[in-house]
């Protein structure tokens, strides 16, 4: 049989789970192998940054337009996530696991895909472009 892994994960949480069967009715068992939370997900910009956001005037204006620049602040933290959830997955499946079953949201699926190594790339048989994280072990099978 194969070591195989199955990987629930969204931006805000990452879940690996060994698939077991059990030695005398052959029935699949998930045993949880790492699992984190990221905490950069759940933050607000208001935290990361010195001024108040988009509340600032511009001197000599009564309007409260802004004169800063614009920031993709959602859009980096969206690819500094991606990239620590890509390396996660690729640190697991080099620790001998020989297939890998992958969920992950919609939102992120290809992404994550992209900046896998081509080895661990090469493992994943089956994709689900779905945010499982939420649901229980029991029911998570039925998905894959």
């Amino acid at each position: 049989m194969k070591n195989t892994l199955v990987v629930v994960t969204d931006l805000g949480s990452f879940k690996a789970y060994r698939l077991d069967r059990t030695p005398v009715k052959k029935t699949p068992r998930l045993e949880l192998v790492e699992e984190f939370v990221t905490v950069a997900a759940h933050g607000k910009v208001l935290d990361k940054v010195s001024d108040r956001a988009g509340r600032y005037r511009s001197p000599k204006s009564r309007m409260a337009m802004p004169w800063g620049e614009p920031h993709n602040f959602e859009l980096e933290k969206k690819k500094r996530l991606i990239k620590l959830l890509a390396g996660r997955l690729n640190r697991i499946l080099a620790n001998g696991f020989d297939e890998c079953h992958l969920a992950a949201s919609k939102e992120i699926n290809h992404q994550l895909l992209k900046e896998l190594k081509p080895s661990a790339r090469a493992k994943i048989v089956k994709n689900v472009h779905a945010d499982l994280t939420k649901i229980a072990k029991a029911e998570l099978l039925e998905h894959f």
